[in-house]
């Protein structure tokens, strides 16, 4: 999937330069350090908008608009260590836009939605392809909000504290959502053969 594409950069900032530099330089208008915060989290970004939305096109614009997000608000960064949870959870604010935005669409007769975009990766056997299908099937049927809450915890593994901070929500709101969506997968599953090996391993994770 290709990064947003940002102007070329006469120096690539050190490898080694920490989250903090790199936030410090890019609130001051430095462009190198917004380039080197790109460079260094555009994986992370496509890896959760990719499975955010599941297997199918990429989705190069909602990349690029989450780093336009993240660079418009570097300033908001209190933290310049927890950059890492910043962008995914402006990531994941970017998704859960352009989900909600594709299901009014589809609402419209603009374009179909609520189908898994053909086609997983190649090398995957015909049993996880479809174990792949099934979840896809059953997180159309969520919210952007739950599915957003899914990728984060489920996916991107992050602790329950920093699900909260990601969704702009206490820390007892996310708990109670979370297993709110553990319950209710978690029952969709039942009828799901594909993922009847995963019933009830997701109430395991929804809290520590």
């Amino acid at each position: 999937m290709p990064g947003p594409a940002l102007p070329p950069r006469s120096a690539v900032p050190e490898a080694s330069a920490s989250d903090a530099a790199l936030v410090r330089a890019a609130a001051l208008g430095d462009d190198q350090a917004c380039f080197g915060i790109w460079k260094k989290y555009a994986p992370l970004v496509q890896r959760v908008v990719q499975r955010f939305f599941g297997p199918g096109p990429e989705r190069s614009d909602v990349c690029q608009e989450a780093f336009l997000r993240v660079f418009k608000r570097i300033r908001e960064i209190r933290e310049p260590d927890a950059l890492a949870g910043f962008i995914i959870s402006v990531t994941l604010g970017v998704a859960r836009n352009e989900a909600r935005r594709l299901r009014i669409r589809g609402i419209v007769g603009l374009r179909p939605t609520d189908e898994l975009p053909p086609g997983a990766d190649a090398g995957y056997n015909p049993e996880a392809r479809e174990e792949v299908a099934a979840l896809y099937r059953l997180l159309s049927k969520l919210s952007a909000y739950e599915r957003s809450l899914f990728v984060a915890r489920y996916v991107e593994k992050m602790e329950v504290a920093e699900v909260a901070a990601a969704h702009h929500v206490s820390l007892s709101t996310a708990k109670r959502h979370l297993r709110k969506v553990a319950d209710r997968l978690d029952h969709r599953m039942r009828d799901e053969p594909a993922l009847s090996d995963y019933v009830g391993r997701l109430q395991e994770r929804a809290l520590p």
